[in-house]
């Protein structure tokens, strides 16, 4: 397939409409604390006073801004049980915890996958959905001051069917562990290419651009793409293998077309400036995106 490719990548310019919008400083605050004080006034059974400030003290801005009090009781059960499971014996501290439930309005199931980050996780949680054939339709990725990761997602089934099915959410648990085990097992490797051979060739190219002025420490990459199967891992996958480090990510589908701004680091946990380096980046990440 030939693509129009242009000698200088495209700038978002800060402002822009497309970008997701966050609450402002004070408002995210405040409802952060209501729903501190509602949980003062009915505490969560298991759960200790301690680990509940743990969560209200060290996630990130963006976690408040649309938050709901029953998402935010599942995400604090969801850590819970990793923190629980990694401090069994003879468990490795690589295991991460999967959490589901249906939503029945819908017809989708939210997935959410709690563990220790590290580098390329996302990209190697999204290859356990599509070799199952799990289309992930909307992502957000949380990191915690504790370095640890929760990250939520809404996906259907591939064929269009609706909502995951029990074995589909088995296996794919059973490969996102084989991924980030030391070393991993040879199924998850495996599924990290498995989509190449069947999702249908590209329709049309994919529209990135770049935006160094609406976050004040990452570069924002905004990706526009027909939706696929495999597409969030072809993205992550190139922006690990760049060597880049995703702080926050906002994937959303509507009509089959892929909307994504993932905001990044570079190694050196600062932003992508270099004209030469993100023309590299959008580069690669058309060549990951294109199947022919």
């Amino acid at each position: 397939m030939s693509m129009n490719l242009s000698h200088s990548p495209e700038v978002l310019q800060s402002g822009s409409p497309a970008l997701p919008k966050s609450a402002g400083d004070s408002a995210w605050r405040e409802r952060r604390d209501e729903f501190r004080a509602r949980l003062r006034d009915c505490p969560l059974p298991d759960i200790s006073a301690e680990e509940v400030e743990v969560h209200f003290a060290g996630m990130p801005a963006h976690y408040w801004d649309r938050l709901k009090e029953n998402d935010l009781i599942w995400g604090l059960e969801t850590i819970h049980g990793f923190l629980k499971l990694v401090t069994a014996a003879n468990v490795p501290a690589t295991i991460p915890f999967v959490n589901w439930r249906p939503m029945a309005e819908s017809g989708r199931t939210q997935i959410m996958v709690c563990t220790w980050d590290r580098h390329g996780l996302l990209a190697k949680a999204a290859a356990a959905f599509s070799a199952v054939r799990l289309n992930i339709l909307e992502a957000e990725v949380f990191t915690r001051a504790d370095n640890v990761v929760l990250d939520l997602f809404c996906v259907s089934h591939s064929d269009g069917r609706g909502a995951a099915i029990l074995q589909q959410l088995q296996e794919m648990a059973f490969l996102i562990e084989g991924a980030l085990s030391e070393p991993p097992r040879f199924a998850s490797v495996w599924a990290c290419s498995r989509h190449k051979f069947i999702a249908a060739p590209s329709s049309l190219p994919p529209r990135i651009l770049f935006d160094n002025d609406s976050s004040s420490g990452s570069t924002v990459i905004q990706i526009e793409a027909p939706d696929r199967l495999g597409l969030l891992y072809d993205i992550l996958q190139s922006l690990a293998d760049s060597g880049l480090n995703i702080k926050q990510a906002f994937i959303q589908t509507r009509d089959e077309l892929a909307h994504d701004f993932v905001h990044v680091t570079n190694a050196e946990g600062g932003k992508v400036l270099a004209s030469g380096d993100l023309e590299k980046l959008r580069l690669s990440l058309e060549a990951a995106l294109t199947i022919c």
